[in-house]
């Protein structure tokens, strides 16, 4: 086994060489905490990259109801279709690295965070961070082998102050908001998707990292669901919320729901059930309102979703899509590893 310090995004946890995960979190944390160790659930392989290394960092879905997904070895966007599993590239960065968080911000328009990333040694550049739009309503044309339709891309604007972009959320539509997570900073950055304006809006001690740790990673997953801006903070091991006004300032609590397991990006319904990718734990969970967890799919030495990364709900909730990165923070058993995928868990 492997020591495993937390840094950045879906990373999650890194695996530092010659030491056991229970000496750094704790042995309850891989016995199984979870109230239903046998979910019945099917769980199948929607989408697969063909090579080891690939990573899907987030995803959202369209009207349509297929898959975009962010990747985090590359600055690539992906298209998946969810009936026939097919993907195609739908847009390619230039002059970065990596794609983080992505939400859909009008009918079929998505910010996305991008920014330099290094899946070798675990580092962000600092400084190198942007949220960019792209349009699928508006095509242009770029010319490589071939001249293809591209969706419309233009950058909303640049934030040198971030440490490392990982987790948005779209706060308002109507205030043209987003809402990003800054890992190490430990902080809520709000962005103005018009203006290109940005400020910290939310700073809490559960944001930030936990102490003693090799490399910091705080603040992970977001999601906004009416008055409530929920999220995970991976070192912290725990998954909060808090309420806030229009502006997005604080009006009640920093509440943690749940604690005790590794949390990354997740999905949240309007009656605050989340489900929750738990990176080198190779599972997802469920955590009511009240704060019991439950497992949905996987365990610590299953292969079926190595390094699950993100969840994503169907809108009718019948299919959970989770996207992985193939247990490149922590292989399963120490050993196993495979390319990224997109998973779909049919639930009863």
């Amino acid at each position: 086994m492997r020591l495993l310090a937390p840094w950045f995004s879906s990373l999650a946890i890194l695996p530092l060489a010659q030491a056991s995960l229970p000496l750094l979190y704790g042995t309850e944390v891989w016995s199984s905490p979870y109230s239903n160790n046998k979910p019945s659930v099917k769980v199948e392989t929607l989408f697969q990259f063909p090579k080891n290394g690939s990573w899907v960092d987030n995803l959202v879905l369209r009207s349509d109801g297929n898959l975009l997904l962010t990747r985090l070895d590359v600055p690539e966007v992906w298209s998946v279709n969810t009936t026939s599993g097919n993907a195609t590239l739908a847009y390619s960065f230039p002059n970065v690295t990596s794609c983080f968080g992505i939400s859909e911000i009008a009918d079929d328009v998505f910010a996305v965070v991008v920014g330099n990333f290094s899946t070798k040694t675990y580092k962000p550049d600092a400084g190198s961070f942007s949220v960019q739009k792209l349009d699928f309503n508006r095509t242009s044309k770029r010319r490589s082998n071939r001249t293809s339709a591209l969706p419309a891309a233009s950058r909303i604007a640049a934030l040198p102050e971030a440490q490392a972009l990982n987790g948005m959320t779209t706060f308002s539509k109507d205030e043209d908001l987003v809402l990003i997570a800054d890992s190490p900073k430990g902080v809520v950055w709000k962005v103005n998707i018009k203006t290109g304006d940005y400020a910290v809006a939310l700073n809490d001690t559960t944001m930030q990292p936990a102490k003693g740790q090799a490399l910091p990673l705080g603040i992970n997953g977001l999601k906004s669901i009416e008055d409530y801006v929920y999220y995970s903070s991976t070192t912290r091991m725990e998954f909060c919320r808090v309420k806030v006004d229009e502006d997005v300032k604080p009006i009640g609590d920093y509440e943690v729901i749940a604690s005790g397991f590794l949390p990354d990006n997740m999905d949240v319904t309007e009656d605050g059930i989340a489900y929750i990718a738990t990176d080198p734990q190779n599972s997802v969970v469920r955590i009511t309102p009240s704060g019991q967890i439950s497992l949905v799919a996987g365990g610590q030495l299953s292969t079926e979703m190595p390094g699950p990364t993100s969840a994503r709900l169907s809108e009718d909730r019948k299919s959970l899509y989770v996207g992985t990165s193939g247990g490149q923070v922590a292989p399963v058993l120490g050993t196993f590893m495979e390319p990224g995928k997109v998973v779909k868990i049919t639930l009863e």
